[in-house]
């Protein structure tokens, strides 16, 4: 029997992804990505000295969401005086994602302190406002993470 050649490899997957993606049949109507823990909105340098004031924090592409976490890092100093919280609305407004508290657990830039979620109703509102309250006394500034699934419903483009 003659050699038929080099073995070949034909595959229909060319998207690397972790997650199985089904090539045969009819298009995915409910891709693994959507529904996923993922960040839904940042604000990094928040201002920790700057009484009765709002940061904007923009939400990432989703109309419908839920908040299942918040976690502050990187304090450029210890905060052993300021408070603050997550909202919907500027002034405190809205609803309360993240009630206000003090934010003492941040005593440096390599502390992670993951917030308690006052609220993990499902929001449309487009942006979220953390509301510095108690002023620092110095200068400090620090980050703030915003995660949760994305409701929004998925369409093929």
């Amino acid at each position: 029997m003659p050699n038929p050649g080099p073995a070949i490899t034909n595959t229909p997957q060319t998207k690397a992804v972790l997650q199985p993606v089904n090539t045969n049949g009819p298009a995915n109507s409910a891709p693994a990505e959507q529904n996923a823990l993922r960040l839904l909105a940042l604000g990094r340098g928040i201002n920790a000295n700057a009484a009765a004031t709002d940061t904007p924090l923009s939400i990432i592409n989703s109309a419908d969401y839920s908040v299942d976490q918040v976690v502050i890092t990187n304090a450029s100093i210890s905060l052993s005086t300021a408070t603050g919280g997550l909202f919907t609305a500027p002034a405190a407004g809205g609803t309360a994602i993240v009630a206000t508290a003090a934010l003492s657990a941040l005593t440096g830039p390599t502390i992670v302190n993951k917030r308690t979620v006052a609220s993990s109703a499902r929001q449309t509102a487009q942006t979220l406002y953390w509301r510095s309250v108690v002023a620092q006394g110095a200068v400090a500034t620090f980050d703030c993470y915003v995660y949760g699934f994305d409701f929004t419903p998925y369409t093929d483009v």
